[in-house]
């Protein structure tokens, strides 16, 4: 309902306002809830686009803490989280201690296997200053588990391309089954647990069959 319908028309010819300032919050709080939803619901339907999709094979090397080779860890496991993220990125950061729990729960579970693959902002990246950036943070946020990279940024082109992305967002986190089709994706940070329930759901469902 139009607020015009409230006013008194004296007031009006006196030169106050047709509207309060509470009346424009609520309506700017009203707008805002709306885009946030539908931005929502675009996101829920563009990660479920990406369901089925497959990445074809991925480039990443060991960092940090790491000796194990990328391709025979996805081989062996059922499920792959694929974390892409940054020592710069903000969102990044608030999200990485996430990923440390999901590393030390599924630590002795052959079934999935979390890939952290530290990300830096030049290309070529300097492994180096890679390798210490990453170093640096992770010891202070108490992880001593493993970390990958992608040096010539081969792994990120794989999966901007099949996601039909012209860029890369930080963090992205892919759930890949053992055939590195995609069972779930999150462009952009996620909310606490999701990751968790996203892999918990996955191990319940019969286990994919490895591709000859």
């Amino acid at each position: 309902m139009s607020n015009d319908s409230h006013t008194d028309p004296s007031i009006v010819a006196l030169g106050s306002p047709r509207s309060s300032p509470a009346y424009k919050y609520l309506l700017y709080a009203g707008l805002f809830m709306l885009l946030g939803i539908s931005f929502l619901i675009f996101l829920g339907r563009e990660r479920q686009s990406f369901a089925g999709r497959q990445i074809p094979d991925l480039d990443l090397k060991p960092l940090l803490n790491a000796t194990d080779v990328p391709t025979e860890l996805i081989a062996k496991s059922d499920y792959v989280l694929l974390h892409f993220w940054g020592t710069w990125c903000g969102p990044c950061v608030q999200e990485y201690p996430d990923i440390i729990k999901l590393q030390r729960k599924y630590a002795e579970d052959s079934r999935v296997a979390i890939l952290s693959v530290s990300c830096g902002t030049t290309t070529p990246e300097s492994t180096e200053e890679l390798e210490f950036n990453t170093k640096i943070f992770v010891q202070g946020v108490g992880g001593d588990l493993p970390v990958y990279c992608d040096p010539a940024m081969y792994s990120r082109i794989q999966v901007a391309n099949i996601i039909g992305r012209t860029g890369f967002a930080y963090p992205t986190s892919l759930l890949l089954d053992k055939n590195r089709k995609i069972v779930d994706a999150w462009i952009g940070s996620t909310g606490p647990g999701e990751l968790e329930r996203a892999i918990e759901k996955a191990l319940k469902t019969p286990s994919p069959v490895a591709a000859p």
